[in-house]
């Protein structure tokens, strides 16, 4: 981890400034965070709710209506034009009636790839605003109330229990496109799945309550779980990207991660696959299904895949907290 924030930053400074905002963060701000924490609270922030959703009328091919604002997956695998940003509520029902499996396909991954980038696009917001509170603190010594104030927020969106910033550095970080892509379409088998066209499922989630949940059609009796339910695709993929970034169980994914440089250099090599041996029952073969169907599918090919700069639905950083 400190390999990879020294090509970004050189050393974060001594334990003694770290100490002196432990104590002024967890102790001489408690009743200034409370209050603004329940201010935020009411606002309720996320990247979802700067997202507005492309209408598509019942019936009308969403390929067509994709073609018609210049979405082309081919040119965009080549690196000859950016992503739109063209934003489904859910995934298309013609998902689940399209005899050919490419067409099949090219829809799913045209469906996912705009919030798979939006939320990736945050994150990276959220990290280069976390190096700049880093770099005022190696040259002044000390950080600003509101900056305090957003390590706070951050380290308890990211399940921390202690305040460390090289930890919150190396969980605040992009999930590469292709295994988000690839993980939905085994989960989902290419947006067929009655929980991703149901529940905006895309990943497997689950909850123990089943007011926000999905039941399984064969749960056994006396299991509690449903899988979890999204109002909407990017939520969903937010959802994801938040639980390979602080689940205990993906430590070894985030640690791998972070070998890389920066976002924009992390691909996703058998190393980095590896350490996602335990998101399924089926272990090894799991890993060999990630990247087989990465592979023969040319989906690392997005990676490097970015939204456009003048989109339809643009957004707006600049009102984020």
């Amino acid at each position: 981890m400190a390999s990879s924030i020294q090509q970004e930053s050189s050393s974060f400074g001594k334990k003694a400034v770290i100490s002196t905002l432990f104590i002024a963060t967890f102790i001489c701000l408690p009743l200034y965070i409370s209050v603004k924490e329940v201010n935020q609270s009411k606002i309720g922030f996320s990247t979802v709710s700067l997202i507005k959703h492309l209408e598509v009328p019942e019936n009308e091919d969403v390929m067509k209506r994709f073609a018609a604002y210049g979405y082309d997956l081919n040119e965009i695998m080549l690196g000859k034009a950016d992503v739109p940003n063209l934003f489904l509520k859910e995934l298309p029902d013609e998902l689940v009636t399209i005899k050919d499996a490419d067409m099949r396909k090219e829809l799913f991954i045209s469906a996912l790839l705009p919030p798979i980038l939006k939320v990736n696009e945050f994150i990276v917001y959220e990290r280069n605003k976390l190096l700049k509170i880093i770099k005022k603190i190696e040259l002044n010594g000390e950080a600003s109330t509101n900056d305090l104030y957003w390590l706070r927020r951050k380290m308890i969106r990211y399940r921390m229990d202690e305040f460390d910033i090289n930890e919150l550095y190396k969980r605040m970080n992009i999930i590469p496109p292709s295994l988000a892509l690839t993980q939905a379409a085994i989960e989902t088998g290419w947006g067929t799945s009655r929980f991703a066209q149901d529940a905006n499922a895309l990943y497997g989630q689950w909850v123990w309550n089943d007011e926000k949940g999905l039941v399984p059609l064969e749960r056994e009796t006396g299991e509690t779980h449903s899988v979890r339910k999204f109002k909407n695709l990017i939520s969903a993929v937010e959802g994801y990207a938040l639980n390979l970034n602080t689940h205990p169980a993906y430590e070894d994914f985030r640690n791998e991660r972070s070998k890389f440089p920066s976002p924009k250099k992390i691909r996703v090599n058998e190393d980095l696959l590896f350490t996602l041996l335990y998101y399924s029952e089926r272990g090894f073969e799991y890993i060999d299904d990630l990247n087989s169907i990465m592979r023969l599918n040319n989906l690392r090919s997005f990676d490097t895949a970015k939204l456009e700069k003048t989109a339809l639905q643009e957004l707006i950083l600049d009102q984020a907290p």
